[in-house]
């Protein structure tokens, strides 16, 4: 029998953690991608420390969410709930992940790079200014309980898509040299695509939390 009893009280817990989670993975990805901008390589060992304790986090909140099902056995709502809860544990993980692998690149293009071809660095920085605001998208809507904003997620993923073709021309076009090699340019690669992916699992994301809520599929990544 399902077991409502501090069912919500400890979701509560779940949310003000994933809030607090969300912040870290935001912060992160800030100063890979600043530093991608900048060419600077020291941001990589502090993106290395954030990347562990990610995991960490990643680890107690699973537990706590599986603790929940053992203890409460939720109906189909909450149920759905505390399985979107899971998604967006591994998805905020995930995020922190490949802010490692951006300042991973980045290091190797300091070594590498002298400078970066503007209409690169403009198409990333385009990128992760929409990926930023559906992080924070999916932070309020988890956090807060609240439904996804569906124009708002689709038009992020526009501009993304959008300014992922500008940057994958540009790398088709443009010679290597002008990137500082062939090294340099498979590091921006890396770059580019890491952004998009990461956007690409927050719009999954927003997908399953409206699910959750409302048990209707809605298919928010479509090109």
């Amino acid at each position: 029998m399902p077991i409502r009893t501090g069912l919500d009280e400890r979701l509560g817990l779940v949310r003000q953690d994933l809030k607090d989670y969300f912040e870290e993975a935001k912060q992160v990805y800030e100063d890979a991608i600043t530093a991608f901008t900048k060419l600077d390589s020291e941001v990589y060992s502090e993106v290395k420390k954030v990347r562990k304790h990610a995991r960490e986090v990643n680890w107690d909140l699973t537990n706590n969410l599986l603790l929940i099902l053992a203890l409460n056995q939720p109906l189909m709502k909450d149920l759905r709930v505390v399985a979107a809860y899971l998604r967006s544990v591994d998805t905020i993980e995930r995020i922190v992940r490949h802010a490692r692998d951006i300042a991973r690149s980045d290091r190797s293009l300091d070594e590498n790079a002298g400078e970066l071809p503007e209409v690169i660095v403009q198409s990333v920085l385009g990128m992760h200014k929409s990926m930023n605001s559906l992080l924070d998208t999916m932070c309020t809507c988890l956090t807060e309980n609240e439904d996804v904003p569906i124009e708002e997620v689709r038009s992020s993923w526009k501009n993304i898509r959008q300014e992922h073709r500008k940057a994958v021309d540009a790398l088709s076009s443009l010679k290597s040299d002008s990137m500082g090699g062939k090294a340099a340019r498979l590091d921006i690669v890396n770059i580019v695509s890491r952004v998009e992916r990461s956007a690409y699992n927050l719009v999954r994301l927003a997908s399953l939390w409206h699910h959750a809520l409302h048990n209707e599929n809605l298919i928010l990544d479509s090109k």
